[in-house]
């Protein structure tokens, strides 16, 4: 029987380890896919860090890894079309959701499966079967009915890895703010999720961009990507001044829309004073349980809001990836991954993108089994 590797962490704040176990036939309705990429992404960074242990760990560990995309492995009895009724069959490309709701909450059966109550339903036990639950694998599960979407034949394999996490993550949020034609938008962070919400925000017609980071490469990045204006926090290295240059670059009116990407609870607070009345504050990064901020409620009675947003529906999939389509000539989204390792190197992968508190030239890393 053919076995495949996956990646596991037994105990916080120590290296991953990596495990081999047998690749199992697709019941009725389910795929097995064989995973091309996998993302490092910033969930994935807190849980490396330790900062998730508040969140006690299966006795054998959990597997690693949600972002990334890959190629039909085996089809279960009954499936030969992905979600849209395109056909698929073995060695094609998918892209599916990265979330996996229980399919029978109040949430899901509403349509808003990324705030489905009970996403634990789907075991990530290292061990458990069907053992291939997370993306730092040679393979991945796909349970009966999950979407997926075959990828146009005209997108590269280098501006895959990271759509249905990073690009999906932030489009959800900028659709549930309602960003729209002639909006400002500050975006806090320009990471894989920065930049992607840099691109996402001008395609829907956003009229200024402001991206803040500390890393000079990461903000030319920016500029790439449809910045309009960079600030860099090392300079402007004061929650007043931040404020004061948002302000000036936004006609002393304030931001219609800020997303928070980096995981700081300080920068809540902080983004609220970038929000011109009836703006939104959007928060993404902030994962972390038990992590507080303090703010002055009258400071948001003009009409701004505080909107949480989590992952993203799946039915955006496929409109994501026309609009990569639509912008590849024109966005460099291949240099969004800026280092690949294999999957033998996940723990130098992952030392290698830890950004907080250091520099790092690591704009997102993808691990290739």
């Amino acid at each position: 029987m053919a076995t495949g590797r996956v990646v596991v962490v037994k105990e916080y704040q120590q290296p991953f380890v990596i495990e081999e176990y047998p690749v199992p036939e697709p019941e009725p309705g389910a795929i097995v896919l064989r995973i091309t990429q996998a993302g490092v992404c910033g969930s994935d960074l807190h849980t490396w860090r330790g900062d998730m242990v508040e969140t006690p760990l299966p006795s054998n560990g959990r597997v690693m890894g949600h972002e990334g995309t890959g190629v039909v492995h085996s089809l279960g009895d009954g499936v030969s079309t992905d979600s849209l009724g395109r056909d698929i069959e073995v060695g094609d490309r998918l892209m599916y959701s990265a979330i996996t709701p229980c399919g029978r909450c109040y949430q899901c059966s509403r349509g808003e499966p990324n705030w489905c109550s009970d996403r634990g339903a789907w075991s990530r036990e290292a061990g458990a079967h069907p053992y291939f639950t997370g993306t730092y694998a040679d393979y991945y599960y796909l349970k009966p009915n999950h979407p997926v979407f075959k990828v146009p034949d005209e997108l590269p394999d280098e501006v895959l890895g990271f759509v249905n996490c990073a690009m999906g993550t932030t489009t959800e949020g900028l659709m549930r703010a309602g960003c729209k034609e002639n909006d400002f938008v500050v975006i806090q962070g320009a990471g894989g999720l920065g930049l992607n919400a840099t691109a996402m925000a001008k395609d829907m017609g956003a009229h200024k961009v402001i991206v803040l980071d500390r890393l000079p490469q990461r903000l030319a990045l920016a500029e790439e990507f449809g910045a309009d204006h960079t600030i860099n926090i090392e300079e402007f290295n004061t929650p007043e001044t931040r404020r004061r240059a948002v302000w000036d670059l936004t006609e002393g009116r304030g931001a219609n829309i800020v997303m928070e990407l980096v995981g700081r609870a300080e920068l809540l607070a902080e983004g609220l004073t970038y929000l011109a009345n009836g703006g939104t504050f959007v928060e993404i990064g902030d994962i972390v349980r038990g992590r507080t901020v303090e703010i002055d409620p009258s400071t948001i009675l003009s009409g701004k809001k505080i909107m949480g947003s989590v992952m993203y529906r799946p039915h955006l999939l496929p409109l994501m990836m026309d609009m990569l389509l639509k912008n590849q000539r024109d966005i460099p989204y291949d240099k969004i991954v800026s280092h690949t390792y294999p999957l033998a190197e996940v723990n130098q992968a992952f030392e290698d993108s830890e950004w907080h508190e250091r520099d790092t030239n690591v704009s997102r890393s993808m691990l290739v089994p």
